[in-house]
């Protein structure tokens, strides 16, 4: 019996690969009663757990096994610890135009001034623009494919402390970008699995605006630590936004939130002190405190953000006031975060 439940399980694949040759399968069982598989993963996700046994009950069910079948799955915690990427979060936003990019760009910048070794994954695969953010020219990006052992790798490019990889790195400045939800899912199982990060204490994923496939391929493939929440004040981005809170917040594939970024909160023009509540006042704090999620702070809308991110430096290295603003945001964002030592 157990070798045919052995050779039913080579049926059975995951990241192309069939669960036995992969390894995660870790021990077989044989009862009276019952057959108890045991197996390891490096991402246990509520959605991958729920997938994988589905294939396993269907597989075993077709070789007319009639004993209860019982799978169990634990984290793999030296595999985690392989990837030297100790703590990932993802920046994600309902509503496209909320300025995700421009704060995952400092929080990322910010955090390299703490002390920390950071990455910043651009995973918006439809309008990729960190690289814009970083000044990072096509003429840079011929280093970013390495050849190891017979096989092609990923290597990030380092700006301003940061490594990053971005679908721009591979496509010209103003090239569409037209693929389907597999495609997509692809080019980020690459980028995540195909990459030589090296040590990290956080890599940054700047998501795509949605909840579709980029998404939920992210939760599927890597244990993210947490997602940080970005919107403007106004009612029609906070309605995408709770759409986004509520996608995270499903059984199926749940992450923490650590909490909610108000952008562009106030206009405050240089030659006075008079605040303009361009998109309303208030409206993430309040968001924040109706959904119970912890408000990491706000940004205003100031010229020198659009200047520096245009010119490719993040604003943090350029404006002092702005810098202590991200500096705490950033703070905030790791003291939600289980055991991570602040510099």
């Amino acid at each position: 019996m157990k070798k045919k439940i052995t050779k039913a399980l080579e049926n059975v694949f995951l990241n192309k690969r069939n669960i036995m040759e992969s390894g995660i399968v870790k021990k077989i069982d044989v009862f009276q009663e019952e057959i108890r598989i045991y197996i390891t993963l490096s991402n246990p996700t509520m959605h991958m757990k729920k997938k994988l046994e589905q294939k396993i009950y269907q597989t075993i069910k077709y070789q007319n096994v009639d004993k209860k079948i019982r799978i169990e799955m634990k984290l793999d915690t030296h595999e985690k610890r392989k990837t030297g990427i100790k703590n990932i979060i993802a920046i994600a936003s309902g509503k496209g135009g909320v300025g995700k990019s421009t704060i995952a760009t400092n929080i990322a910048v910010s955090l390299v001034k703490m002390g920390y070794h950071v990455g910043l994954l651009d995973a918006d695969i439809y309008g990729p623009s960190i690289p814009l953010m970083f000044n990072l020219e096509e003429n840079k990006i011929s280093s970013c494919i390495v050849h190891k052992n017979g096989t092609s790798i990923m290597n990030p490019i380092t700006s301003y402390g940061v490594k990053i990889l971005s679908l721009g790195f591979f496509s010209k400045s103003g090239q569409a970008i037209v693929w389907r939800g597999p495609m997509a899912t692809k080019a980020l199982r690459q980028f995540i699995h195909e990459t030589d990060w090296g040590v990290l204490d956080f890599l940054i994923v700047d998501l795509p605006p949605g909840t579709g496939d980029i998404h939920l391929s992210l939760v599927q493939e890597i244990p993210l630590k947490g997602i940080v929440i970005v919107s403007t004040p106004q009612k029609i981005s906070l309605s995408d936004v709770h759409r986004s809170v509520g996608m995270f917040r499903l059984k199926s594939i749940y992450v923490p939130i650590l909490g909610i970024i108000e952008n562009m909160s106030v206009f405050i023009p240089k030659e006075s002190k008079e605040k303009y509540y361009l998109f309303g006042k208030n409206g993430v704090k309040n968001f924040s405190k109706k959904m119970n999620i912890f408000f990491l702070g706000e940004i205003p809308m100031l010229q020198d953000i659009q200047v520096s991110s245009d010119l490719g430096i993040p604003v943090v290295l350029q404006n002092d006031d702005i810098r202590k603003i991200f500096l705490k945001i950033t703070k905030n964002m790791i003291d939600h975060l289980p055991n991570v030592p602040i510099y």
